[in-house]
């Protein structure tokens, strides 16, 4: 067990259980809140398995999808046997009951490209759809019907999408959907893109209220891998699950194509009006607790940035980060709600960050600190397509990556 605060050798190796039951590289994986121990898989092989981690049994092969890979996966919240999986331009809504070949209970062919990613807001109601186009379906699964497209923001493939609810008082200058009530939760839908480009959008209207190039933004300096070869393409977005009040539920991860992972407040506002033609310094907090707060702004001629809204942190090659694309990031459910993000890339490196702590780049990241971000460094041996975390003390990371069988850790 590693204990938090703690940075780990680079060549850390922990024990890891395997889930077999696919035939070719397993593309995405998603645990039940609710049910840690339940694991959901998709694959190239053009099936969804479901796992049973504490036996390593695989109790479900679902091949519904007329034999596409299927790209994105994720259970419904408040049904223990209904789950979303898109493959082609298809999403299925499924019930793990009706058995290997078992009809959907529902399909939704609104995209006109292939899906990326598939995601729901927190209650089930509204599903998001990103595709190749640029596009994103928003589809109410109550009524089956499509809400809204979103599109004309991005000019390139939309790789991923990420809702956000919260009350409505934390953001009135958006646009949003009427409330019921005062303390009805409300919806923002914020996408990344190949173009490089997050974007914020009026759910109600299907229009972006606001886009980050990242691309403009670029760090050249040591923090990168390089920014002509490797573009800070969005490859994923992470935001905490569930009704999180105050600033955690604003959270925004994002992963890049030039190794780079940056948090983001939701809003994608500045701390200050001031600051909207002032370059922009690294922000870092001294203080080693782990509660989610505002980091403060300190000048480090090393880490000078032009200005991108919002954004809080940007872990970089230089304090320990991927020397490769970062084909996946998510919060941990371990730890405190918030605390920790998990990364993953194509230099085989999985990394365990407490995003808020106080950079730390005069050690040798290979060596072993009680200070800086990075508090694992885990090697993989492949790949890395997606993880997805747990709330168990042990087995709470499971890793897709490009060979077919799932690998699962007990880390922190």
């Amino acid at each position: 067990m590693a204990m938090a605060g703690q940075q780990q050798d680079v060549q850390l190796k922990l024990p890891v259980r395997r889930l077999r039951g696919h035939t070719d590289s397993v593309l995405c994986c998603a645990s039940r809140p609710d049910s840690p121990h339940v694991v959901a898989s998709s694959s190239e092989d053009g099936s969804v398995c479901i796992f049973d981690i504490r036996t390593a049994m695989c109790c479900h092969r679902l091949q519904c999808f007329g034999g596409q890979a299927v790209v994105s996966v994720l259970p419904a919240p408040g049904s223990e046997h209904v789950l979303y999986a898109a493959a082609g331009s298809t999403v299925y809504c499924l019930d793990v009951r009706q058995g290997p070949t078992g009809s959907p209970l529902q399909t939704y062919s609104f995209n006109v490209e292939e899906i990326n990613q598939v995601a729901l807001n927190f209650k089930g109601t509204y599903l998001a759809a990103a595709d190749d186009s640029g596009a994103v379906k928003v589809i109410d699964t109550r009524t089956h019907k499509l809400f809204k497209t979103l599109q004309g923001a991005h000019s390139n493939i939309c790789s991923s999408v990420q809702f956000h609810s919260r009350r409505p008082w934390e953001g009135k200058r958006d646009y949003v959907l009427p409330c019921k009530n005062f303390f009805e939760m409300v919806l923002t839908v914020v996408t990344g893109g190949l173009d490089s480009k997050l974007v914020k959008w009026d759910f109600n209207r299907g229009r972006p209220l606001q886009v980050v190039d990242l691309a403009a933004a670029a760090v050249t300096s040591s923090e990168g891998v390089g920014g002509f070869c490797n573009p800070p393409f969005v490859h994923a977005l992470a935001s905490i699950e569930g009704d999180v009040p105050g600033e955690a539920g604003k959270l925004l991860a994002v992963a890049r194509g030039d190794g780079a992972i940056d948090v983001f407040d939701s809003g994608l506002e500045s701390g200050s009006p001031k600051q909207s033609s002032q370059p922009a310094v690294s922000k870092r907090r001294a203080s080693t607790s782990k509660d989610v707060k505002r980091l403060d702004d300190k000048k480090s001629p090393s880490q000078m940035d032009v200005l991108v809204p919002g954004r809080k942190r940007h872990l970089h090659l230089g304090i320990g980060g991927h020397a490769s694309i970062v084909n996946h990031v998510t919060f941990a459910r371990f730890g405190q709600r918030g605390q920790f993000l998990v990364s993953g890339g194509n230099d085989t490196f999985i990394k365990v960050w407490d995003w808020a702590l106080e950079d730390n780049p005069s050690s040798d990241v290979a060596a072993t600190s009680s200070q800086g971000p990075l508090v694992m460094n885990l090697k993989h041996k492949r790949k890395v397509n997606w993880l997805s975390t747990t709330s168990s003390e042990v087995e709470n990371l499971v890793v897709a990556d490009t060979s077919k069988v799932l690998s699962v850790y007990s880390v922190l």
